[in-house]
């Protein structure tokens, strides 16, 4: 009889699916970090499922997926809608949205000292500094 790693967080029902498909799945119930971990990662994969989506069905279904898991953390760590769409909005009215598609290649900071310095200089894999042929 075949049988298959899963190794990852399913909807809610998916286990008693596939015993009544006579299936027998092993499986756990996560809670407290480990499931908000789990969250994470799952929302991770929904996110790439996202990129990959073909039709606006499949898009469409992706993106519920990827919300429903947003719902879901924040229900577990006590966040409500109103809270989260307001923080939204916050960002929005600070920052802006995404839908004007600015996209930075690279920014070129004249002052070592700058805050933004320092914090891309914190996160090298996301922010890799280019050395100047000049600065060796």
């Amino acid at each position: 009889m075949p049988t298959f790693r899963y190794d990852k967080l399913v909807r809610d029902k998916i286990a008693q699916w596939h015993v009544e498909s006579g299936h027998t799945p092993t499986y756990r119930h996560l809670e407290g970090e480990e499931h908000i971990k789990a969250l994470c990662k799952k929302l991770h994969e929904e996110s790439d499922e996202v990129d990959g989506a073909l039709t606006t069905e499949e898009l469409t279904e992706e993106l519920a997926d990827v919300q429903q898991i947003i719902d879901d953390i924040c229900a577990i760590k006590g966040i409500t809608k109103t809270e989260l769409e307001q923080t939204q909005q916050k960002k929005r009215d600070r920052k802006g949205g995404f839908l004007d598609g600015v996209y930075i290649e690279q920014v070129y900071m004249p002052n070592v000292a700058d805050k933004w310095v320092t914090y891309c200089r914190k996160e090298p894999t996301k922010y890799p500094e280019i050395k100047d042929a000049g600065d060796a």
